[in-house]
């Protein structure tokens, strides 16, 4: 029988999972692990702290499909829970792999570094206890005979919850065999269809409640995104003539460019021509709809549930009631079926401006509104931004995209976890690059959410990615001053010199920096040709009122406060 070692059998299949780098911190356990890296053909792009290399493995998911990340039993495995958690929330496929002391250690009498300081069976347990709690699948690699299906069975839940998964292999079971015969079963990378009789069923009622709809819609929202289904949903609102609409955390999943495109909802923090066409409609297909407080304008949506068809990874309500059938082969189906049964519907262009505040005032200094509407204008096909929790992630929606057909985005719009968007732009970024699907990276953060990660600029310039970095300086945390405490000290940062930090963290390496403090300094960087060429990594230094917003961070916020009174 041919066999493996367990450590190269892990590291093979992460590669026909179309994973080419992996992320991580080396440490002692997984030392002579990591030497199997390059040996399977992938690349080790390690990382300044763990927290980083988790937020790396998140951002190179998104891109690519799967993430994979390293790091050390104890310090380094907890240093990268963070990061889990996150792509835990916003179901984002991850293996994190954690180098363990040897079986030997762990049931000895010795305290082993990095453990508790405690000894005996089960004392080596407690961190992996821990990752239960934010992940779909576990395992930790004791017996080098089951190996191989202990690793299939935890890479199989990853791909069919769109989660990540915790795998543990101690120093030596890694370089034991294991069956190899496992590598030439696939694993299960696509979801099992639904019964062929109850979707047929779902998509009847999904069609009676379409043909007789007078002011039908379409939202597109972060569930869509992440259960990958935006080439159904490009073709269903291109098919159907709906107005369609996308929220916080579906921007940049569909082009906008369409004349039926309506703009960005958020409940009270969307603009009202926007508000009114969603909330009166009277059937909403809401696909991957995720009603989290940042993505509902702290939950002052009203969107009635008798008129919503809710579209989710692995069941669809329809006005409330549930059907376990999963979301991609209804849509499959339901795009079937009006190929071949058009819709009695004449598409109308929408009669309002998803943009209204597209042409802001130009005032002495630079400000928030102005800022975005210059950012939208500013984007081109090929590009993809990430956007930082907070102001960043309010401003980035009012950036229009309505000129360009290829612009892709994402924040973290629900664990918020601040510092998240530069650890995550090492990871997308160098997935764009493999993949030749990135033209310009492009990073929006602000100097406080910056400080927790600026690390992982070392990894942004060093993999020669060439990112173009937009850093907010308000002087401290502005939406947090808007929620509460405007002018309490702890919502103020230390003051650095970020146009310097480029060449600080990659002295080798060419890069440019400029500061912007006006309207007029903002447009005539956006305009020059060179900086557009992004040809290498160049940070933008944003000098902004620490008062200053977005209307809709302004709106959201005060919903904030006033729900956290409630409380």
């Amino acid at each position: 029988m041919s066999e493996i070692l367990v450590g190269a059998y892990l590291f093979e299949r992460l590669k026909q999972l179309g994973v080419k780098s992996v992320f991580g911190v080396p440490g002692d356990y997984e030392l002579m692990l990591l030497d199997l890296v390059p040996e399977a053909g992938l690349t080790w792009r390690g990382n300044p702290n763990e927290l980083n290399a988790g937020y790396a493995a998140d951002g190179y998911a998104r891109i690519n499909g799967v993430g994979a990340v390293v790091t050390t039993f104890g310090p380094g495995e907890l240093s990268n829970m963070c990061g889990i958690a996150g792509a835990y929330t916003e179901f984002v496929p991850i293996v994190h792999i954690v180098g363990y002391p040897t079986e030997a250690a762990q049931h000895g009498k010795n305290i082993m570094h990095h453990s508790l300081g405690e000894v005996g069976d089960g004392k080596f347990d407690v961190f992996h206890e821990m990752s239960k709690h934010i992940t779909c699948a576990t395992t930790v690699l004791h017996d080098p005979k089951t190996a191989a299906s202990d690793i299939d069975r935890v890479l199989n839940a990853m791909l069919h919850y769109s989660q990540p998964v915790y795998i543990g292999i101690p120093t030596d079971v890694a370089f034991l065999k294991t069956p190899a015969f496992n590598l030439q079963v696939p694993l299960e990378t696509v979801l099992p269809p639904n019964n062929p009789t109850f979707q047929s069923h779902v998509v009847e009622k999904i069609r009676a409640l379409m043909d007789v709809a007078s002011s039908p819609i379409i939202i597109v929202d972060g569930g869509a995104v992440r259960s990958r289904v935006l080439a159904e949903a490009k073709t269903l609102i291109q098919t159907t003539g709906y107005p369609y609409f996308v929220t916080s955390m579906g921007k940049g999943s569909v082009p906008e460019n369409l004349p039926t495109f309506g703009g960005i909802y958020g409940g009270v923090a969307s603009f009202p021509e926007t508000r009114k066409a969603i909330e009166s409609s009277d059937c909403v297909l809401w696909l991957g709809n995720y009603p989290s407080d940042f993505n509902t304008g702290e939950f002052t949506e009203s969107v009635k549930d008798e008129v919503t068809i809710d579209f989710q990874r692995f069941y669809i309500k329809i006005g409330g009631i549930r059907y376990d059938v999963k979301m991609k082969y209804i849509l499959e189906a339901l795009l079937a079926n009006l190929r071949q049964s058009p819709l009695n519907y004449k598409m109308k262009a929408v009669t309002w401006d998803p943009y209204p505040l597209d042409n802001s005032p130009r005032e002495a200094h630079l400000t928030q509104d102005y800022l975005w509407a210059a950012l939208g204008r500013y984007f081109r096909d090929g590009d993809f931004v990430i956007a930082e929790t907070g102001t960043s992630a309010y401003g980035i929606p009012g950036s229009s995209l309505k000129h360009v057909n290829d612009v892709q985005m994402f924040n973290q719009t629900v664990f918020g976890s601040i510092g998240f968007a530069t650890g995550a732009a090492v990871g997308a970024f160098v997935a764009g690059k493999e993949l030749g699907t990135v033209k310009r990276g492009i990073l929006v953060t602000g100097e406080g959410s910056l400080q927790l990660t600026v690390q992982a600029f070392s990894d942004l310039i060093r993999h020669e990615v060439n990112p173009t970095v937009f850093v907010l300086n308000n002087d401290g945390y502005t939406v947090e001053r808007l929620i509460h405490g405007m002018e309490a000290s702890y919502n103020t940062v230390p003051t650095w010199d970020y146009g310097a930090l480029f060449q600080a963290f990659g002295p080798h390496f060419k890069t440019k920096s400029h500061l912007v403090k006006t309207p007029d300094d903002l447009d005539a960087l956006l305009a020059d040709a060179e900086f557009n060429s992004a040809g290498c990594a160049q940070i933008v230094e944003l000098i902004l009122d620490k008062h200053d917003a977005p209307q809709s961070v302004k709106t959201a916020t005060a919903a904030v406060e006033e729900f956290n009174k409630k409380k």
